[in-house]
């Protein structure tokens, strides 16, 4: 795992050092910035390099970034899409009139899932 395997007192319960913690806290901002489990491992091993670790812990953050901004246009997309189709709906009537429905069923869209 990404943490080492703690001691255990008497009772059972898991003991964590100072160094444990701040480790979890480490990969714990990683994940609230996106970064997978593999990645994270990777970043905890380059903070250990002294040499060339920054330089590569930013090309990693560039790609997450890189990533997320995909992402972003990707769901601002479809965002407009839905926004475009709830605007011509009038939210009343028969359902093959429903302009919402009718992009669902499009059969000229199949390549769209």
């Amino acid at each position: 795992g990404l943490l080492p395997e703690p001691l255990r007192r008497a009772s059972g319960y898991r003991t964590y050092d100072t160094g444990a913690v701040q480790r979890l806290r480490f990969i714990r901002r990683a994940k609230n910035l996106g970064f997978s489990l593999d990645e994270i491992r990777e970043l905890l091993a380059l903070s250990q390099d002294r040499e060339h670790g920054v330089e590569a812990v930013k090309q990693r953050a560039s790609a997450r970034l890189a990533d997320l901004d995909r992402r972003v246009r990707e769901i601002n997309r479809i965002r407009r899409g839905l926004r475009e189709l709830v605007d011509a709906c009038p939210g009343h009537g028969a359902p093959e009139q429903c302009p919402i429905l009718r992009a669902l069923d499009d059969v000229h869209d199949i390549g769209e899932v």
